[in-house]
């Protein structure tokens, strides 16, 4: 599946909480490896102790997949419960490069060792999560309910991974795992979708219950089983019993470009990235 493992405190990701990462990449070196490799822009800012309030924001331009997948899909994820919410969260996230990038992270894995699934597996996986999110119309579920809940106590505790052999050791150059075609960005809100909540209220991080699945929602009703990290990556959930849940985060939801306002909070949500603040 799309690795998704809960990476921080995942993605994302996994929302991902400054301590919430601490305590997995603490307990998996595994895990701390990849993050280095693969996020090193999240990582230091995490190492030096930032604030989730800076950390996210601090990813913006970044050039690597995985710190654009997290500040994307922290960007993108509903702060409201509403149809026009679960809109605008759609065309951020289906209208932008965050599947791009999603593949890239994933990518960048592989490279550096992850096999807990294979490519395909993950590819596969981030296949399904892209038509469930990016095919129903009108949309009726957040993102984030597109995986099962994650226990922020007991994830962390999880089995430690297994890294199979690095590429290219202590090398995070992007060129080893992606070739960018342009820069990466949240697909532009429009319409009736710009009405949109702005402003995160679920501060209990409640998990959203449609009342009824459409029968052109392109989802079964069990929804995809694969897990995501505010920054789990395809391949991730695609190989962990680790999923997010709406994350009590909040942020502004980004047209193309936008600031980010993350506040602490409750459960952690995390697809592909590791924090889903909206």
């Amino acid at each position: 599946m799309h690795i998704t493992k809960l990476i921080v405190p995942f993605g994302a990701l996994l929302s991902l909480t400054s301590a919430r990462l601490a305590s997995r990449a603490v307990n998996d070196p595994a895990d701390e490896h990849l993050l280095k490799m693969c996020r090193p822009i999240y990582w230091q800012h995490f190492q030096a102790g930032s604030s989730p309030n800076g950390l996210i924001p601090s990813l913006r331009n970044s050039p690597f997949p995985c710190d654009q997948q997290l500040f994307i899909e922290n960007g993108c994820i509903a702060n409201g419960t509403t149809e026009i919410d679960f809109l605008a969260e759609q065309e951020c996230l289906c209208n932008g490069s965050f599947f791009e990038v999603s593949a890239a992270c994933d990518a960048c894995y592989f490279v550096h060792g992850y096999q807990q699934v294979t490519p395909e597996e993950a590819s596969s996986s981030l296949s399904s999560i892209k038509t469930a999110e990016c095919s129903p119309n009108p949309p009726f579920q957040p993102y984030t309910n597109l995986f099962p809940a994650v226990n922020i106590t007991s994830a962390p505790l999880s089995p430690s991974w297994t890294l199979g052999v690095d590429k290219f050791p202590n090398n995070t150059a992007i060129s080893n795992y992606f070739t960018p075609t342009a820069s990466a960005t949240p697909g532009a809100i429009t319409g009736i979708a710009t009405a949109r909540l702005t402003t995160w209220t679920n501060t209990d991080g409640n998990r959203f219950t449609p009342s009824s699945i459409p029968p052109n929602s392109g989802i079964s009703t069990t929804g995809t089983n694969s897990s995501a990290t505010g920054s789990l990556t395809s391949a991730e959930a695609a190989g962990s019993s680790i999923t997010a849940s709406p994350s009590p985060v909040q942020s502004t939801n980004l047209g193309v470009r936008g600031e980010l306002k993350a506040a602490a909070g409750g459960l952690l949500a995390g697809v592909l990235g590791i924090a889903a603040l909206l």
